[in-house]
């Protein structure tokens, strides 16, 4: 009688490597800091660009866009300015609960890791004030380059 083949013994799950992951997050955090820097930047530069002029900004406010200009601008930035404070907030917490564990037991730390792990809001967000900024720049250089109204 034969007897049963064995069965190929699981590999053991590959433990992370913590350099590589260490790595990737720099990366991730690098870009991330960047995109934001220059959407903020952007959205505030945009504006104060041409408001300093006071030609420029004669024409942008007797425009029929001018309102419309001034909201995409100040929406992509202000976006962009509570995403930064979820993610200090959530990071905060996370934080927490890495230094004194009894704290990932507490609803707020659960409800924080879970904003944490939604890369969804960030990119949302970052898409949003992209829109955004390139809705108002058209607007701005339809009233400059004479686009009619």
């Amino acid at each position: 009688m034969k007897s049963p083949a064995k069965k190929p013994a699981k590999k053991p799950a590959r433990k992370p490597d913590t350099s590589e992951s260490d790595s990737y997050f720099k990366n991730y955090d690098t870009y991330a800091g960047t995109v934001r820097a220059w959407l903020v930047a952007y959205g505030i530069g945009g504006p104060v660009l041409f408001l300093t002029n006071e030609k420029a900004a004669g024409r942008v406010a007797s425009s029929k866009y001018a309102s419309e200009i001034i909201i995409f601008f100040l929406l992509g930035v202000g976006l962009q300015v509570v995403l930064s404070l979820i993610n200090k907030w959530a990071a905060w917490h996370i934080y927490a609960g890495a230094v004194e564990p009894h704290r990932m037991k507490r609803v707020s730390y659960r409800v924080w890791d879970w904003i944490n792990k939604q890369s969804w809001l960030d990119a949302s967000v970052d898409v949003i004030s992209f829109a955004g900024f390139v809705w108002a720049t058209f607007r701005v250089l339809s009233i400059f380059l004479g686009k009619p109204e």
